[in-house]
């Protein structure tokens, strides 16, 4: 973490507040022109490397406010990513929520000079498997009525997002694994640290049930007429009887029902021992 947190020093300089409202803005606004003008504006924002290599430069930045469809449903996207984003940011704070975005950008316009093109589609598609990681026990509910744990729905996104690295163009795959370097940049080495922890409970509950078995523990308390311990009944009660001469303790069956001791040795006690 000691690179991400460079980086966070860097980017604290020119950190946007709410960044993710005005990306989501600006690819509604050019959604809204492109339905007026048959795509023009995509045309004139879209990365394109043989462009921008003739000088149209501004494409390494306005590529993130191409919107990733033209239809209606992407409208949901827009609400969506925007909610994850503002969640993040205050879950993250700003700088490092503008930190992964950013360097996320990043990635996507070192992989589109690459191949030459690139979109923020699958980098806005791992920022909900960053809030699943993030929040992984909260709840949404799926299609508003059936609520559901964000790890299963962040674990169904992985999945998703494999199938399409797996049926993708060699570009895609490019385009696909970028974004997913990013997140494991922001998340591999916590996941570690977790998963480190977690075997070592796991290794010392072990030892402890194994001591538990091998070492023998003296009992505390034992019935002096019927030798029953609390190893033998947790839920037997053990009291001391004050009418018998001396420490003698008995269970709860007998502390009334058993014949006192006493330090005086009977006559006949005598002959019997003899």
């Amino acid at each position: 973490m000691k690179l991400i947190d460079k980086l966070d020093r860097l980017v604290s300089k020119f950190a946007v507040r709410d960044l993710m409202k005005y990306v989501m803005l600006g690819s509604f606004l050019v959604f809204l022109v492109d339905m007026t003008s048959n795509g023009l504006l995509s045309a004139f924002l879209y990365f394109n490397r043989n462009l921008i290599l003739e000088g149209q430069v501004w494409r390494v930045l306005t590529f993130i406010f191409v919107p990733g469809s033209s239809s209606f449903f992407v409208i949901i996207s827009f609400l969506f990513y925007f909610y994850i984003g503002r969640v993040l940011e205050m879950a993250w704070g700003t700088t490092r929520f503008n930190t992964y975005y950013f360097l996320g950008v990043l990635m996507s316009v070192i992989a589109g000079f690459f191949i030459g093109i690139t979109t923020t589609y699958y980098l806005n598609m791992t920022l909900f498997l960053a809030y699943a990681a993030t929040f992984p026990d909260s709840q949404v509910n799926l299609y508003f009525v059936l609520p559901i744990k964000v790890k299963f729905l962040g674990l169904l996104y992985g999945a998703f997002i494999v199938v399409e690295f797996i049926s993708a163009t060699m570009a895609g795959r490019i385009a696909i694994g970028v974004s997913l370097l990013n997140f494991l940049l922001f998340f591999g080495p916590g996941f570690m640290k977790v998963q480190n922890r977690r075997s070592k409970t796991q290794k010392i509950r072990r030892n402890i049930e194994v001591a538990k078995y091998t070492t023998r523990v003296q009992s505390i308390h034992k019935c002096t007429t019927c030798g029953i311990t609390e190893k033998d009944d947790p839920n037997m009660e053990f009291r001391y009887c004050s009418k018998c001469e001396g420490n003698y303790e008995y269970c709860e069956k007998h502390i009334r029902n058993h014949e006192h001791k006493s330090k005086i040795i009977q006559m006949e006690d005598r002959r019997r021992e003899s």
